[in-house]
């Protein structure tokens, strides 16, 4: 059955990770913005500190912006690896490997040439 059950879990499994790295980012996020805002005011004021906080993260925000704005450089590639319709799958296992195979034609475009 073209292992459609191990590439759900194995997709799964990033989702998972890829989340729970994220909340520890944030966390880490959190805990470095609050020593920075520490150390800024004890050398300036609170108000310097919040105008230099404030814009790194407004750069962070224009920078990540400016990468997801950012068009790709090769045409998309035409679709291949067609099912049958007479094929043994069901219509939910049809949509799931659909699914999973644009995942994978967008990690593979993602890759450099």
């Amino acid at each position: 059955m073209f292992g459609i059950e191990q590439k759900v879990e194995k997709a799964a499994r990033k989702g998972a990770a890829f989340s729970a790295a994220t909340v520890l980012a944030l966390v880490g996020m959190a805990f470095l913005t609050t020593a920075g805002w520490i150390i800024l005011s004890e050398l300036h004021s609170a108000l310097f500190a919040a105008t230099v906080i404030g814009f790194i993260y407004v750069g962070a925000a224009a920078i990540t912006l400016a990468i997801g704005l950012k068009k790709p450089q090769h045409p998309h590639a035409q679709p291949t690896g067609h099912v049958s319709a007479d094929s043994d799958l069901t219509p939910l296992q049809l949509v799931v490997l659909s699914f999973l195979q644009g995942f994978e034609k967008g990690r593979q475009n993602d890759q450099p040439s």
